[in-house]
Order: C-alpha cells, then structure tokens, then sequence
C-alpha cells in the first residue's frame, strides 16, 4: 500500500511540471551579446582620418583624405554615441536620418558574424558612410567620405582594411 501511494505522489508532483516550469539555459550569445545594437567588430577602430588637423590654406577647415577639406569635428571616433545611435538607427529602422535615406542592411545582416563575404562588407561600410554623411541628424550634414577613407575602400573593394590600408592623410 506504501509503493501505491508512493507512486500517486509521484505521479501528482509530476503532472504538475509544464515545458514552461522547466528551466532553459540562456540563448547563445550573438555578435555583441544582443539584437539590439550592431556588433562592434565590424566597425573599424580606425576611420583613417584624425579629426581635427588644421588645414594650412584654409583656416577653418581640417584634412581630410587626399589633403581635401572637412568640418574639424569630422570623423568622429568609431565609439562615438551620435555615429553609434545613427548607425543603430538606420540597421533597426531601415533608413537613418529620414525615410529618404534608406539603409541597404538590416541588424542581423550586419551583425552575422559567419557572413564576410565582399557584398556583405561593401553594404557594412555603406550604411556607416551614410550615417557619417548624415551625422547631424540632417540628411546631407554630417562627414564627407574623404573623412572615413577606410570604410570608402572597404564600400569599393569588400575587403576589411585599418588605417595603414589607406595611407596617413588627415593625421
């Protein structure tokens, strides 16, 4: 009678537990632990420019690639909040910093660590050149190219460079 009753407990207790009650580990972890922000490796740490380096002939102005002038503000450093939140912004809502500019990459795209194929890295550099264009908030504001030349020969080539890839212009 003890087994009998022992069983009916045991049998109770267990139709209780649901799927849902069974603990689950965490998701595995995906390019920088989340969906929500772009994942930090495919950002260069280096745009190829120093901002801020005085244009002789042109008070003002700084050096940009080439010896081109650019705003002294431009780049920013790749960490920047503003370039950060464009960038997030235009990957989440497909455009960035109005519906006229539309992105030509969305978050998990960007973020797909196993995709390093040349498209994918032309698109990557495309949509930061965009946002770097745009910095301001105001389409056609922000850096020119000449101020990112390396994510203007990554937007060309699809390779991955740094900053030696492309000369010491604007440092």
């Amino acid at each position: 009678m003890q087994l009998q009753t022992l069983l009916l407990a045991l049998l109770s207790a267990a139709s209780t537990i649901t799927a849902a009650s069974i603990p689950r580990p965490a998701p595995a972890p995906f390019g920088n632990n989340t969906l929500t922000t772009p994942d930090p490796r495919f950002i260069p740490t280096d745009f190829g420019v120093t901002a801020g380096v005085p244009a002789p002939s042109q008070p003002g102005s700084c050096l940009g690639a080439g010896g081109k002038l650019i705003p002294c503000t431009c780049p920013p450093k790749p960490t920047d909040p503003r370039f950060l939140a464009g960038l997030t912004q235009a990957l989440t809502e497909g455009f960035f910093p109005d519906p006229s500019v539309q992105s030509p990459i969305d978050l998990a795209r960007f973020n797909d660590a196993a995709d390093t194929s040349a498209r994918t890295n032309q698109l990557r550099a495309t949509v930061m050149i965009q946002v770097m264009q745009s910095l301001s908030g105001k389409k056609g504001a922000g850096c020119p190219g000449v101020a990112v030349p390396v994510l203007v020969n990554q937007q060309k080539t699809g390779q991955v460079g740094d900053a030696a890839s492309v000369g010491s212009a604007g440092r």
